[in-house]
């Protein structure tokens, strides 16, 4: 989780909004370290993510400086999969990514997403 202190935050600001977000794993260790320690741990953060998507109404990314990490993009084709609507925070920068953003909604508007 390379941005854990920003999505702790965002998580914050979304439910003073009134925004019940599902994000599963956040709290995953006493360290709170940011990598998975084993493929099996990795592959159970994954699955853990992927049924919060289908518990989900919609599904926002947070991707700072347009960054998307290879378990996002996972994420975002389940998303697809699911036909859940998505939103990131800013534009990626891949046609191939971006193209599935209903909106891009910047953390600062995060009360933008009750419109959606």
């Amino acid at each position: 989780m390379k941005f854990r202190s920003q999505a702790i935050e965002l998580i914050r600001r979304m439910r003073k909004t009134g925004i019940d977000p599902l994000f599963p794993d956040l709290e995953q260790t006493v360290e709170n370290r940011d990598v998975a320690a084993t493929t099996d741990e990795k592959i159970r953060f994954a699955w853990n993510h992927y049924r919060a998507i289908e518990q989900a109404e919609a599904v926002y990314f947070l991707v700072p400086s347009g960054y998307m990490g290879t378990s996002c993009k996972l994420e975002v084709g389940y998303a697809i999969a699911m036909r859940k609507p998505i939103f990131f925070s800013e534009k990626t920068g891949d046609m191939g990514l971006d193209g599935y953003a209903k909106a891009f909604v910047h953390p600062d508007e995060i009360d933008r997403l009750k419109g959606f």
